[in-house]
């Protein structure tokens, strides 16, 4: 009897269940349900597809209707495990931060990442960084000169970080080392050295990556936007020198879910945007595509 069968019905279930309640938005619910929901599925399913495989040496005859439809059923709970959740669907999607955020930095800045959807924003996955934007400086389309070898090499690293809205100080790392450039291997802190600020109630602004020894604040200073933070670095989890900059509702890393997060009054293409979320992307070639914004 193919009694490993049996689960497929509930396994099936379960993500439709899921994917119910995920769409929902929970919230603080939701966070767990989408770390740990779809792993526990895959893991059923996979233990399922090794009972079925030994199953089908052990009790002959090989093939059946049953076995036909079984492993690829179980085939594609594992892919839907893997592949179907890509996209946190924050509670806070249709409720954006109020406040008027500024761009944290001067002059013409590209969006790596930025946006709702993957092919513009890796970030979506992670439920406090679902409205996250990886910040960079590019010409025809590379963020460095050269060959890109040394963190001096790449447009950004250096250049002042500024507050992007006003707030208070509630957290500032400024001791990390630099990473080296393509990986950081292990560190103290993914966001490296970095500043969080309180800009509006349960709204907590991460702004990380910054150079070691350069943050100009420390908790319960007030700030403005505008002001100087620090300078660009490469700290913490970072391939080459950039700005991470997401909204949350929790000041705990990797905690809370994200806030959409508009920029406004900033420049792209000739014209003025009075408020917006840029879009990142990354071609076939490594080149960023993402759109060119300057604060005006």
């Amino acid at each position: 009897m193919n009694r490993w069968l049996l689960l497929i019905p509930i396994l099936l279930v379960a993500h439709l269940l899921l994917f119910t309640i995920l769409k929902l938005r929970p919230g603080r619910l939701g966070i767990y349900l989408w770390n740990y929901g779809p792993t526990v599925i895959g893991v059923f399913a996979v233990g399922e597809l090794v009972r079925g495989v030994i199953s089908f040496y052990s009790n002959p005859p090989f093939w059946s209707l049953q076995r036909g439809v079984g492993f690829p059923l179980l085939t594609f709970i594992v892919l839907i495990s893997w592949k179907g959740y890509r996209i946190y669907p924050s509670s806070y999607d249709s409720k954006p931060s109020p406040v008027p955020f500024r761009l944290p930095l001067d002059g013409p800045v590209t969006i790596g990442w930025g946006g709702a959807t993957p092919t513009n924003n890796y970030h979506v996955i992670a439920p406090d960084q679902r409205w996250a934007y990886d910040l960079v400086v590019t010409e025809e389309g590379k963020t460095y000169r050269g060959e890109g070898r040394t963190l001096d090499d790449f447009y950004i690293y250096g250049r002042p970080l500024l507050a992007a809205a006003d707030g208070t100080v509630l957290t500032v790392v400024n001791d990390q080392s630099e990473s080296k450039i393509g990986g950081a291997g292990k560190v103290k802190n993914a966001g490296g050295n970095q500043v969080i600020i309180e800009v509006a109630e349960k709204e907590f602004l991460f702004l990380c990556h910054l150079q070691p020894g350069t943050i100009n604040f420390k908790p319960g200073d007030k700030i403005v936007a505008g002001d100087e933070v620090g300078r660009v670095g490469n700290s913490g989890n970072s391939s080459e020198p950039h700005i991470h900059i997401h909204l949350q509702d929790s000041p705990k890393d990797h905690s809370g879910e994200g806030i959409p997060l508009y920029f406004h009054n900033y420049r792209m293409e000739g014209s003025v945007i009075a408020r917006g979320i840029p879009t990142g992307g990354i071609d076939s070639d490594g080149l960023i595509v993402g759109q060119v914004v300057e604060q005006v």
